[in-house]
């Protein structure tokens, strides 16, 4: 018994991640700049707090931090290494954390 011929099958399409060309270094460096930004922020902050400025920059500190917890909001594709988790989770988080320090950093009475 014979197998009737079969008609060719056409090439799969590729897919839309396929015709892209492959991003250069200098590409995929620049897309971290949600990360990049925020690791920015809190370095001034120390940078601060290293300058005897301890309020001023814990608060810096704190609100680069509130910022990564909105900036995690975004789509998946945009905020690159500043996902950890699942969405949600990282907002929560970078947002308690970074409302934290600046809760802190305002509660606590200036030495006299």
């Amino acid at each position: 018994m014979s197998t009737p011929p079969t008609a060719p099958t056409p090439p799969a399409s590729p897919s839309p991640a396929e015709e892209r060309p492959p991003k250069s270094f200098v590409q995929q460096v620049l897309g971290q700049w949600p990360l990049a930004s925020v690791l920015i922020g809190v370095a001034l902050g120390l940078g601060v707090v290293a300058l005897s400025h301890w309020r001023a920059g814990s608060t810096l500190i704190g609100l680069s931090i509130t910022v990564g917890g909105l900036l995690r909001l975004m789509p998946q594709q945009r905020v690159g290494l500043l996902a950890v988790r699942n969405r949600t989770l990282d907002s929560i988080v970078l947002l308690g954390v970074g409302i934290g320090i600046v809760v802190l950093a305002w509660w606590i009475p200036p030495s006299r």
